[in-house]
């Protein structure tokens, strides 16, 4: 993976439902998981309240076996971490 400058963070469904509403998500994607909400984030933009994710943790949470977002949303948070649009072969090869 390469070193972007976007991370990824679990966020609070509490935080994640106040920016929906408030129109604060600017340049942040927010992801649906299936172990609760994961935002996409830029620099400086401190949105998420959870802990970040690793590069490792973030390649394997952002797949289609666990994120409940289409899988162009998938491969856009990936592409702005910076990781390989397509999902790993052996995830792709589970589901």
């Amino acid at each position: 993976m390469k070193n972007h400058a976007f991370r990824a963070h679990w966020i609070s469904k509490q935080k994640a439902d106040l920016l929906k509403r408030s129109g604060r998500l600017g340049r942040a994607l927010l992801l649906d998981h299936m172990k609760g909400f994961i935002i996409v984030e830029p620099p400086g933009s401190h949105l998420g309240d959870g802990r970040p994710l690793s590069n490792e943790a973030a390649e394997f949470e952002l797949t289609s076996v666990w994120c409940l977002e289409s899988k162009h949303q998938i491969s856009h948070a990936r592409q702005l971490l910076g990781m390989d649009q397509q999902e790993p072969a052996d995830v792709v090869a589970s589901i």
